[in-house]
């Protein structure tokens, strides 16, 4: 076989003849042709590399063009406004500086599942906008956001991850439990409330003790008419109160008196969310809407390459809110909450 080098008489036909598919020509067009590519030949070294560079990022601007415009997600809210509007608003701030995908934005009062065919793939803003999609029973891949862990399990019966992913609303236990290790030292007692018809729930959160000082000291109701009467059992044997995301523990009727039985007690209760810290919980962790849209949009670009969802999994970005009167209030000394994040951070990055 024999090698064609530049300094060859039949190299730029060859080559030309070669690189295009097409007869080369003769007459005028053939001289045409013949000097570009001499003149390409006689480039240096580092002028063709320079050259083929350019051609590449070329090429790479428009391939990633395309995959802009193929992919096309649809943000599907519970209810506008609040938490699920600054999602949506932080998740649209990130697609303007990453690219990569088009976004279009409805609330489940103007679902229309036939719209779906439109769109690449769904994010589920709240449990009322996943109930939504589930019950549609429609082949587009969904990812739900803004939902607690027990909401999406029990919704969801599949494994199927190609389809159905999540990025909970809820911390993972263990963060929880290092957080009142870190923050409240002399704590060893950790009380909870969980629903008696669902006892497995506790199951993570012992986990998370297990090979540490801590106890739980849990205790069960079957309706929010014995919730205070257990919760008044539990803080008696509690160095700490965790509240778990549960609407009937924690929603409007019930957390002032939950958080007033507690302070009585001088128990701290550690809260889920900023709210939570501003009415009267000594600490708070929790994961803000533009962290989660953050973490959303790594997880639409992994779709966007592998063409399947990460696995369901936990906030990885998060935020520590201290109330500090109340901290003062009941005696304790705790470090603000950026300090306790930052150091969160740290053991989390720990091998």
């Amino acid at each position: 076989m024999r090698v064609i080098s530049p300094s060859d008489d039949d190299a730029p036909d060859a080559l030309a003849a070669y690189s295009l598919r097409l007869p080369f020509p003769s007459g005028p067009a053939r001289a045409r042709v013949l000097a570009s590519i001499h003149s390409f030949s006689a480039m240096t070294r580092v002028g063709r590399i320079g050259l083929a560079v350019r051609m590449l990022l070329i090429f790479c601007s428009l391939l990633l063009c395309g995959l802009a415009q193929a992919a096309s997600v649809l943000v599907l809210l519970s209810e506008p406004g609040g938490a699920y509007g600054e999602f949506a608003e932080a998740l649209k701030n990130e697609r303007s500086a990453r690219g990569g995908f088009s976004l279009a934005v409805t609330t489940r009062s103007d679902f229309n599942a036939a719209a779906l065919t439109s769109h690449d793939a769904v994010i589920a803003v709240g449990a009322g906008a996943l109930r939504t999609v589930v019950q549609a029973d429609v082949p587009t891949p969904v990812l739900s956001v803004l939902v607690p862990q027990s909401a999406f399990e029990s919704m969801l019966t599949t494994g199927n991850t190609r389809r159905w992913s999540a990025i909970h609303i809820d911390q993972p236990f263990i963060r929880q439990v290092d957080l009142i290790r870190i923050a409240l030292p002399e704590a060893r007692r950790i009380g909870v409330l969980f629903d008696a018809a669902d006892p497995e729930r506790l199951q993570p959160l012992k986990n998370a003790v297990a090979g540490t000082s801590m106890q739980i000291s849990s205790g069960s109701f079957t309706g929010e008419s014995s919730l205070f009467a257990a919760l008044s059992q539990v803080l008696d044997n509690a160095d700490v109160f965790l509240a778990l995301p549960d609407p009937q523990v924690h929603n409007a009727g019930t957390i002032r008196n939950l958080l007033l039985t507690s302070f009585r007690a001088r128990v701290p209760v550690v809260g889920f969310s900023a709210a939570y810290a501003r009415a009267g919980a000594v600490m708070s962790l929790y994961s803000t809407p533009e962290q989660i849209a953050r973490q959303t949009a790594d997880a639409i670009a992994f779709w966007m390459r592998e063409r399947t969802w990460p696995t369901p999994r936990h906030p990885r970005h998060f935020t520590v809110s201290v109330n500090a009167h109340v901290a003062r209030s009941l005696g304790l000394r705790i470090e603000d909450g950026d300090a306790l994040r930052d150091k969160l951070v740290r053991q989390e990055r720990l091998p």
